[in-house]
């Protein structure tokens, strides 16, 4: 059974089309053909898949697939002539014009790095079929930035570490992991915050090592974190019990109760409900649905799913009866003998 750290898996790839200036230079007509070229590279795979232009959708939309993670904030303020495609299930998007002609990505709940390189690498082989990309024989992939150059491969996890960030360890393990070649950030990459104890584990070589090495160094790195955060938990709870069990008993009281929850609310009672089904305080069937639930919560997702804006307090009293619902139902007091 999953402990929960491993919340998803994300393999991206950068990728540019040779002879074409990088998007932050590209005209509006050299844009459009960019993203005209690599839907066409899809061929027969385009059935499956939506574009969607970044100027035909309104604000809602666009904060919205941004809180999935299906683009980035690059996209959004980019090239006017962006555009992302997407795969029904929302796990593979590619994003046309962000810092590169060609952000392909694959996301993967639970701890399937290897998976969502592989689902992702066959669409890069699509794509590499159709068009000529920007490679050096000794470098690798050219790339707007440097930090990509070479295999252009960012690989990721995002952990739950609420007991290496609740014991004060997590700086420890975030300046392990730079001696490594690794970073540790917040949700939504560089520079962000984290909510309800999440955070980004992803390499930052890409230069002179080969996609294997990434995708083993990376795992690596996940499992020595993952081993350090199920010790981090035992060490909360034999240091208080009672303070721990009482906190999470009452994060649970408030999110079955409350009349109004904001966000960052949500986030943190969310994350000491599922620490206590970690602990076996709670019992849950399906606790990736716990993290599908998140998703639904953050507010441009849940006011699409309500088909109307809504101010924040309206947002707040309809994330609290969703919390009623939906945590009522999938988590259950265990017997504790």
């Amino acid at each position: 059974m999953s402990n929960g750290i491993v919340v998803s898996s994300r393999a991206r790839l950068a990728r540019d089309i040779a002879g074409y200036p990088f998007p932050s230079r590209l005209d509006s007509e050299r844009a459009l053909e960019v993203t005209q070229k690599v839907y066409a590279a899809l061929g027969k795979a385009q059935e499956k898949y939506t574009i969607m232009r970044m100027s035909d959708l309104d604000e809602l939309r666009v904060e919205a697939l941004k809180e999935l993670h299906i683009i980035s904030d690059d996209l959004i303020h980019g090239n006017k002539y962006a555009a992302v495609i997407v795969d029904p299930t929302n796990e593979i998007s590619v994003m046309v014009n962000e810092e590169d002609h060609i952000r392909a990505q694959c996301i993967l709940r639970g701890n399937r790095l290897d998976e969502a390189y592989r689902k992702i690498n066959e669409v890069d082989d699509l794509i590499s079929a159709e068009l000529k990309l920007a490679y050096d024989p000794e470098i690798g992939y050219l790339t707007a930035c440097p930090t990509n150059v070479g295999t252009g491969l960012r690989a990721s996890a995002m952990m739950f570490l609420p007991g290496l960030s609740l014991t004060g360890s997590l700086a420890g393990c975030v300046n392990a992991a730079n001696h490594f070649d690794m970073t540790v950030r917040g949700e939504y990459g560089e520079g962000s915050e984290s909510q309800g104890f999440l955070y980004q584990v992803s390499n930052q070589k890409t230069l002179g090592v080969t996609e294997d090495d990434i995708l083993k160094n990376v795992n690596a790195a996940v499992a020595r974190i993952e081993q350090s955060e199920i010790a981090a938990r035992k060490a909360l709870m034999d240091a208080d019990k009672t303070a721990m069990c009482d906190k999470i008993y009452r994060a649970y009281g408030a999110l079955t109760n409350a009349y109004s929850m904001d966000g960052k609310e949500f986030a943190e009672k969310l994350a000491y409900v599922k620490l206590g089904v970690y602990y076996g305080l709670f019992v849950c069937e399906d606790e990736s649905r716990l993290d599908a639930f998140a998703e639904e919560c953050r507010a441009a997702n849940l006011m699409l799913k309500a088909g109307e804006v809504l101010t924040a307090e309206e947002r707040d009293r309809r994330r609290a009866a969703m919390c009623e619902k939906e945590i009522t139902a999938l988590v259950k007091k265990a017997r504790i003998e």
